[in-house]
């Protein structure tokens, strides 16, 4: 039986390490869909650098397919958020079918309340050595919130909650389904 769980949501939310903590209780693999970017193009930031955002994310897209087929049918993976909600919004769709097609889709949402959202999400940049200002946090996050909204399986409100915690509402949610 498939069984995939994707992670969406803003940076620094802790897709990532909720993700690794269901995939060690489902004893199933864990897939970073951004490590898995980083790796093929030999850098982002650096794609960036010397072709521009809009190439990185037509890569990107190509990159998504090519890493569609090599998954098991059950596993874990995050995905960054301009994955689906970057400003191309040709791309988004075809990412946003194939990541739809997959599984389930988990958003982590920092809170409901905007001003509690962004003080936590600025709070975790800070914390991951981030380098991301706190008025680009707000701006991306505020542009991307309802792309997220739109197509999440199961939305859990992370606020002050342990990955733990997370993975555990998650299961329970999975469970009732």
């Amino acid at each position: 039986v498939r069984m995939i769980f994707i992670f969406i949501g803003p940076r620094s939310i802790g897709k990532s390490t909720a993700g690794k903590v269901l995939s060690k209780k489902l004893k199933i693999e864990y897939f970073d869909f951004d490590a898995y970017v980083e790796k093929e193009l030999k850098g982002i930031d650096e794609h960036i650098e010397k072709n521009g955002v809009e190439s990185y994310r037509v890569e990107e897209e190509k990159i998504l397919k090519q890493f569609v087929s090599e998954l098991p049918e059950r596993c874990v993976i995050s995905v960054g958020g301009g994955t689906i909600a970057s400003q191309f919004k040709s791309l988004n769709e075809i990412n946003i079918n194939i990541l739809k097609s997959l599984g389930n889709i988990i958003y982590l949402s920092p809170s409901e309340n905007k001003e509690e959202a962004t003080k936590i999400l600025f709070e975790r940049e800070q914390k991951r050595n981030g380098n991301k200002k706190y008025s680009e946090i707000i701006k991306l996050f505020e542009l991307r919130k309802p792309i997220y909204e739109k197509l999440f399986d199961l939305k859990i409100e992370v606020k002050n909650k342990s990955p733990s915690e997370i993975v555990d509402i998650l299961l329970i949610k999975e469970a009732t389904k």
